[in-house]
């Protein structure tokens, strides 16, 4: 049995994640305490973990913060760094907290750190303290290759004039000039001081600097031929060379998660299963509410795609950013909420509508739901839209452009065409497979 440290951002689709990762290896005999930087003490003590809250990440450093006048001038900013150039590092570093970060996770006494690929801060002091560690992600490979498009498009290999492999690699290119522009910017602005600290101090304890990368997605750097455990399907990425220490062990869907906290709407949302079961309707379930209030054309558009299907049953979850009073005259068949267990809902769900966010995929694929998939267009949406309409898992749309008409005839080909249950059968039998995996075959131990 190790200790693992289980190292994660807290954000909720991560938390999610984390659970049933943080689950299959107690199953496997191992002892987790639960690390985050945003505070989940009262979700993660439910499972019975220890729970250790981690400082917040600072992402951001400028030259005002290392002691220097604000609204100085550039040539006044350019003097203070040359004159505090010996110390104006280790002064970063202090900002950003390193040896707190060392303090605490030292006291932990893990065997093993499991750490998400966003927290630079934690993979560096993690080695520092020469403790073996993991790093763990959600999102599918973004390892530069001709085959395999950059993960921020929707650019699908050999489709088009865009997926034949020299354009890929140019889109590639154009991306690494944005990342090479913007920290050369940045440098002459004084404004990233995070981003040098962080390789200083990866520097001098001496992490491997040719495993780093550059990157936009995730922000500042990425990590190549170093253990790192997938979250993903490698059968639903593009076919391309994974790196060589990446580890695939399929979707981590948490489905005990708000068992004991239904909602106060539990009895419309059990009608409307009733309604559904008794009347053989279709439910669709839009869940995308990370879009911003921008997006309520859209939200329109798909309401009055379905106002007349009274055959069909929709049901929205809004989220926090969303008022409802901006929908008037909602049809009968049409229910908005602010927020629905959605592991309960997709369990009688026949399509899911999301913004191509990882973890919804994943969980439309553990309850075998095809997907219509209109991406948000952040970080890794397009690029897992584009895999969900390849892999005929769902059609994919375009938010900005597909009016009412579009959204009925896309919804209207999903419930006709049988191929996309057939394939989401098949990938939902791939996924079991991968909860067979045993995680503790990739530790890095004596």
């Amino acid at each position: 049995m190790a200790h693992i440290s289980l190292i994660m951002t807290g954000l909720t689709g991560n938390l999610h994640a984390s659970l049933e990762l943080a689950s299959r290896l107690k199953n496997e005999g191992h002892k987790i305490t639960y690390f985050a930087i945003r505070d989940v003490k009262s979700i993660t003590e439910q499972y019975d973990y220890n729970y250790v809250q981690l400082p917040e990440i600072v992402h951001s450093i400028t030259i005002e913060d290392l002691g220097c006048p604000k609204q100085s001038s550039w040539l006044k900013r350019f003097l203070f760094h040359k004159k505090n150039k010996a110390t104006i590092y280790k002064k970063a570093q202090e900002l950003l907290k390193l040896n707190q970060f060392k303090t605490i996770i030292k006291s932990g006494k893990p065997d093993i750190v499991i750490v998400d690929r966003e927290l630079h801060e934690i993979i560096f002091t993690v080695q520092a303290l020469k403790i073996p560690f993991i790093i763990s992600t959600t999102w599918f490979s973004n390892k530069m290759s001709s085959q395999l498009p950059p993960l921020r498009t929707s650019i699908i290999p050999n489709v088009g004039f865009n997926g034949k492999p020299p354009i890929i690699l140019i889109h590639w290119y154009i991306i690494k000039l944005k990342v090479i522009a913007r920290i050369m910017l940045n440098q002459a602005l004084f404004k990233d001081y995070r981003r040098k600290a962080l390789l200083k101090y990866a520097k001098k304890n001496k992490f491997p600097l040719h495993n780093i990368i550059a990157s936009n997605l995730p922000d500042l750097f990425a990590y190549k031929d170093l253990t790192t455990l997938s979250m993903t399907m490698q059968e639903m990425d593009f076919k391309h060379v994974p790196y060589k220490k990446m580890h695939y062990y399929g979707p981590m869907v948490f489905e005990e998660r708000n068992k004991s906290s239904y909602t106060e709407d539990k009895n419309h949302l059990l009608k409307l299963f009733s309604e559904k079961k008794s009347n053989n309707k279709k439910l669709i379930l839009c869940s995308v509410s990370t879009l911003v209030s921008g997006d309520t054309n859209f939200l329109k558009n798909l309401i009055k795609a379905v106002a007349k299907e009274s055959n069909w049953i929709l049901i929205i979850t809004l989220g926090d950013k969303i008022d409802k009073t901006k929908f008037t005259s909602v049809p009968e068949n049409v229910h908005l909420f602010n927020w629905v267990p959605q592991l309960e809902i997709l369990k009688h769900a026949d399509v899911n509508i999301n913004h191509g966010g990882i973890n919804s995929i994943n969980e439309c694929i553990h309850f075998k739901v095809p997907m219509l998939v209109y991406s948000g267009k952040k970080f890794d949406q397009n690029g897992c839209a584009a895999r969900v309409h390849y892999y005929g898992l769902g059609i994919s749309g375009d938010k900005d452009i597909d009016g009412s008409k579009e959204i009925k005839e896309k919804l209207k080909k999903i419930f006709s065409d049988g191929a996309f249950e057939k394939n989401m059968t098949t990938y939902h039998e791939i996924y079991l497979k991968y909860r067979e995996k045993r995680i503790s075959d990739i530790f890095p131990l004596n």
